[in-house]
């Protein structure tokens, strides 16, 4: 997005080219449900709702909840697959480490998996093969072609993504210092981290001094990803042949890692604490520049 331009024809311009990427994404996954195709919808579609969300305010509110309302319900569509997915892969993960031997109920573990993500992917086609998806999808594409969805601005689009950055940045920056461990709350700080890094991506791609800032906040998300996917794996096994002692390796070497994956959160935490302490010069002068180009 060119900085001088106004808002409201930046952000028409942005939101056009990630719905027509969701679009591609979705057609894509129509013909294959694969999870590289499942994974790339739901990233592409938590994309745009972080975008709206950042700039809430450049929106007209009704045009504006039908839009995420869509997209709520498309991400919560794909969300079944996309666990099956992360938790066949686990499993899998833990058979080819040698992790766990392969007597002892593993192939059952890994028969479960492949079963529940059968199913899940077959929900999934049956949905998308309903005239109920055809007509979300024309829905989808009414609210983001829609003509009163963003307001005029007299705004640049860097001011309102300067703003936008910093509110982000302020959210994210407390909830990191409270430190909170459950996995409720680890879960809300990684979406907050997804949504600062995906505006960061939308909007100061160019800018050399949030480089460091993105690194640690991609590093962040994967660990905290991790951590999600491997709480989430064990909750499923605990309603999964409980009595395998496969499943009770697993749930040990799950157990195990987790204190691994906080001890790499807190470093990264510390790291991006301590990128945010020192930039605030740099982005200054980066603003500097950018006005006197």
């Amino acid at each position: 997005m060119t900085d001088d331009s106004p808002a409201d024809v930046a952000l028409r311009g942005c939101v056009t080219r990630m719905q027509r990427s969701l679009d591609a994404k979705l057609n894509a996954l129509s013909r294959s449900a694969t999870p590289a195709t499942l994974h790339s919808c739901r990233t592409q579609t938590r994309r745009l709702r972080a975008l709206l969300r950042s700039f809430r305010h450049a929106f007209n509110p009704a045009a504006l909840a039908r839009y995420e309302n869509v997209l709520r319900h498309l991400t919560r569509d794909l969300g079944a697959a996309r666990s099956a997915d992360v938790e066949q892969q686990l499993i899998a993960r833990f058979a080819a480490e040698q992790c766990v031997p392969k007597d002892d109920g593993l192939e059952q573990l890994l028969a479960i998996a492949a079963q529940n993500r059968s199913r899940a992917v077959w929900d999934l086609k049956a949905k998308m093969s309903d005239d109920l998806w055809l007509r979300r999808l024309e829905r989808l594409q009414r609210a983001a072609s829609d003509p009163t969805l963003i307001v005029e601005s007299r705004l640049s689009i860097a001011e309102m993504s300067a703003r936008a950055l910093r509110r982000r940045r302020r959210r994210l920056r407390r909830r990191l210092r409270a430190r909170e461990r459950s996995p409720r709350a680890l879960h809300r700080l990684r979406l907050k981290i997804k949504s600062l890094r995906y505006l960061l991506e939308c909007c100061a791609p160019y800018q050399a001094v949030v480089h460091a800032e993105m690194k640690q906040l991609r590093l962040l998300q994967d660990r905290l990803g991790e951590l999600n996917d491997e709480w989430s794996l064990q909750r499923a096994l605990a309603h999964q042949r409980p009595y395998l002692r496969a499943n009770v390796d697993i749930c040990a070497k799950l157990h195990s890692h987790r204190r691994e994956l906080m001890q790499c959160i807190d470093t990264h935490r510390k790291h991006l604490l301590r990128v945010w302490k020192q930039a605030p010069a740099d982005w200054a002068r980066a603003r500097h520049n950018s006005k006197a180009a």
